[in-house]
């Protein structure tokens, strides 16, 4: 799964043409962090599949959620910033 993130220009900015509606590429630190974010998920997902052992089951199961509380922040912070996802 491939995210871009993109910034949408302000409607009042200076210089920005009638035309300008087009966003640009921004913050490539936070779009890898969510890349990141997701392949761990991803991986973690694979890894519980595989379990056999009820510990460590649950030990898959807390890490996702940890996994899945950075990945919110990580959202909170590309919302904040105006920044939307294009998967």
């Amino acid at each position: 799964m491939e995210i871009a993130l993109l910034r949408r220009k302000p409607a009042g900015a200076a210089g920005t043409s009638s035309q300008g509606s087009e966003p640009a590429l921004h913050t490539p630190v936070l779009e890898q962090e969510l890349r990141e974010c997701l392949a761990e998920m991803r991986h973690n997902q694979m890894l519980f599949d595989l379990e056999t052992e009820p510990e460590l089951i649950d030990q898959r199961v807390f890490e996702y959620q940890a996994i899945q509380c950075r990945y919110r922040y990580l959202q909170r912070r590309a919302r904040a910033m105006g920044l939307r996802a294009i998967l």
